[in-house]
């Protein structure tokens, strides 16, 4: 009894020791490997400036008359066109700017301060010890080119006064035939019908005898129908206009030197909008010019900081400010200016800044330092 007793204590005994040795390797590991996600260091990039460009666009739409070819010989109308077109016309252009990863500034933080760091989304450096940092989902830029203009299906439902048949009678058998009236024809019945309107609504107008409701309201709707008939009728010689409006997007990031004539999309008078490589349309150009005093001061003052060769350690970028001039020709349609990330220098964050105790915090547009916060 005393034997069995004895070689349970010793199972017990070494299998606490083993399980202890377990527990102590296991944080041993869990140490290394957080270690070594350190020593790996945490890749980021910083952001370069993106510009937006929204271009709003009128389209006018001529629909001609079924009668158009008449419209000279029965109303007198002269020069009436008979060929459908579109006009287009650019009535603004609004220009904003937004961040994105920039793959030609891609930097490796390693050791301590890689533990520092806060990313965006898409990677770019959100900043160090930076609390509370997000970001919304971005909308993605882009555009349709679905038409939206609101033309009827029929877009002259009454063609005629009369109707659209002649009834021919033989005079021996007594049969009848159906005749479809010729263009002339119809048109002519139109026109007369316009002249009637004209004629009672000048007669109502001048002649308070005349068969009118006597209520003032109830007159002016009538007048208001007969007006609105007397367009339907001159529109069938005359055609319609539709008017509508349209808005397109466009997503340009500039590279590190200046920006001269880059054609952004073409553009045409009968079809708006064009691609780049669209050549019936007219290029519509963007121009960028960075501030070279800005740049200059900037560089003299930095001179000493400028990162080597090395693309490891921790950067923010100093932006330049830049025109920016779109035109198509000689014509001008926006002149601006905004702080450019690329056109600016790239230097290494001063040492003092990163610890434990300090929050720097970077623009998402330029990449430049945004605020610092000592949390002693």
């Amino acid at each position: 009894m005393k034997i069995r007793l004895l070689v349970i204590v010793v199972f017990v005994f070494f299998a606490q020791i083993g399980w202890a040795s377990d527990q102590k390797e296991k944080k041993n590991d869990d140490k290394a490997g957080n270690t070594l996600n350190v020593n790996d260091g945490v890749v980021y990039a910083l952001p370069r400036t993106v510009f937006l460009i929204h271009v709003r666009l009128v389209k006018e739409s001529y629909i001609p008359g079924p009668y158009a070819p008449y419209a000279e010989k029965y109303l007198g109308y002269s020069n009436v066109s008979t060929v459908a077109s579109d006009r287009w016309k650019i009535v603004g252009i609004q220009v904003q700017s937004s961040g994105e990863a920039d793959p030609g500034a891609v930097f490796k933080t390693i050791g301590a301060e890689a533990s520092l760091v806060s990313l965006l989304p898409d990677g770019t450096i959100a900043g160090l010890n930076a609390q509370s940092v997000s970001e919304d989902a971005k909308e993605i830029v882009g555009s349709e080119f679905i038409d939206h203009s609101e033309i009827p299906f029929i877009v002259f439902p009454d063609q005629s006064s009369d109707d659209q048949y002649d009834t021919e009678v033989n005079t021996e058998t007594g049969d009848e035939k159906f005749k479809l009236k010729t263009g002339d024809v119809k048109a002519r019945e139109a026109a007369d019908y316009l002249y009637k309107l004209r004629k009672k609504r000048a007669f109502t107008t001048l002649n308070p005898s005349d068969g009118v409701p006597e209520d003032g309201k109830g007159y002016e709707v009538f007048v208001q129908q007969v007006e609105k008939l007397e367009r339907e009728y001159v529109s069938l010689f005359l055609g319609k206009n539709f008017r509508s409006e349209h808005e397109y997007a466009f997503s340009y990031a500039p590279g590190n030197e200046n920006v001269k004539n880059e054609v952004l999309f073409r553009f045409s008078d009968e079809k708006g909008i064009l691609p780049k490589t669209d050549i019936s349309g007219k290029p519509v150009s963007i121009e960028m010019v960075k501030d070279q005093k800005q740049t200059s001061s900037i560089e003299s003052i930095t001179a000493s900081t400028q990162p080597n060769s090395s693309r490891s350690g921790l950067y923010y970028r100093i932006p330049v400010n830049s025109s920016i001039t779109i035109s198509e020709g000689i014509n001008t349609l926006y002149s601006g200016r905004a702080a450019v990330a690329q056109f600016g220098l790239i230097l290494p964050l001063p040492e003092n800044l990163i610890k434990e105790d300090c929050s720097v915090y970077f623009d998402p547009v330029t990449g430049s330092v945004k605020n610092i916060l000592n949390r002693k």
